[in-house]
């Protein structure tokens, strides 16, 4: 086989290769759900959030008379 055959064979699955990752990639990005902002708590009627104070363990958030801590879930 010639040297010029074998080069274009080469570079021509080097091409249909690389466009297969990329046409995988694309596709994963748009069949991925974009991250939203994850709520640790959902305030119920009527409470409204009255501070917000940071600690060293983490975010506390101060409901009324209740204080929350983040990583606190019902």
């Amino acid at each position: 086989m010639p040297l010029g055959l074998m080069l274009i064979l080469y570079l021509l699955t080097f091409y249909l290769l690389a466009l297969w990752f990329l046409w995988r990639y694309i596709r994963r990005q748009e069949t991925e759900s974009p991250l939203g902002p994850e709520v640790p708590f959902a305030l119920k009627e009527g409470q409204t959030i009255v501070g917000v104070g940071e600690t060293t363990q983490g975010i506390d958030f101060y409901i009324g008379d209740y204080v929350m801590d983040e990583k606190y879930s019902d």
